[in-house]
């Protein structure tokens, strides 16, 4: 198996807007191990969100070459890239995208549905997750019944439901204050190192670097600088 959770080379991504092609990123170079916490850090427009959407399969690169899990992803169809998607990422993405009309247990039952997973384990393994984020006790209630915190931690349980190699997330504390955004700090670095998930997070906020194992700031498409944090937690 390889070493490696991500490994990009010369990737690029361009968009045209207005007739004219915009870089978005210009030759990122990046391998994250298995097992790393990486934050993913820059002004607005650098490329932060471009290269996590890239990851996970979300967008497709302009040129260069991107592995996830072993896999080059150029390689893999449509229905390839569905399953990597289901089967292997895990996204959060910054305002939960929770379905309204789903408790918090089946919007995490949803995916391990689309696997054909048989309806008990389904539903045993969506409480498990959601005792694992301290929320059990919310299994029946709706996105609207539970605050920004709560739902935030519904989405990371989702994230995880189908044992994904790699979980990506978009400015996770964005829209919570700061005592709620420290608990999924506190949540993420204990599924890092208890669980040894594999997570990359894309951020302005330095705490939330901070809790990272490492740093990466991009800059005008490109990576700037890949190090470690200043200071641990």
């Amino acid at each position: 198996m390889n070493s490696f959770a991500v490994k990009t080379e010369n990737l690029h991504k361009s968009y045209v807007l207005g007739g004219t092609a915009v870089g978005a990123l210009r030759g990122v170079d990046l391998t994250v191990g298995r097992g790393e916490f990486v934050a993913l850090m820059g002004p607005s427009g650098c490329g932060k969100t471009t290269l996590l959407n890239l990851i996970g399969a979300i967008d497709t690169p302009s040129r260069g070459t991107l592995w996830v899990d072993g896999v080059d992803l150029h390689s893999l169809s449509e229905n390839q890239l569905a399953d990597l998607r289901r089967d292997r990422i895990g996204v959060v993405f910054q305002f939960y995208n929770l379905l309204p009309t789903l408790t918090a247990r089946e919007n995490i039952e949803l995916p391990m549905q689309f696997k054909g997973c048989a309806a008990r384990a389904c539903r045993e393994r969506a409480l498990w997750l959601l005792d694992r984020v301290g929320l059990k006790d919310r299994a029946d209630h709706k996105p609207a019944e539970l605050s920004g915190g709560e739902q935030q931690r519904v989405s990371i349980a989702r994230a995880l439901v189908n044992e994904p190699a790699l979980v990506l997330l978009d400015e996770p504390t964005g829209d919570l204050d700061s005592a709620t955004g420290q608990e999924i700090l506190n949540l993420l670095r204990d599924l890092n190192r208890q669980d040894k998930v594999t997570i990359i997070v894309a951020t302005h906020d330095p705490l939330v670097a901070q809790a990272c194992n490492r740093i990466v700031r991009l800059r005008d498409g490109r990576v700037e600088n890949d190090g470690q944090p200043a200071a641990t937690p």
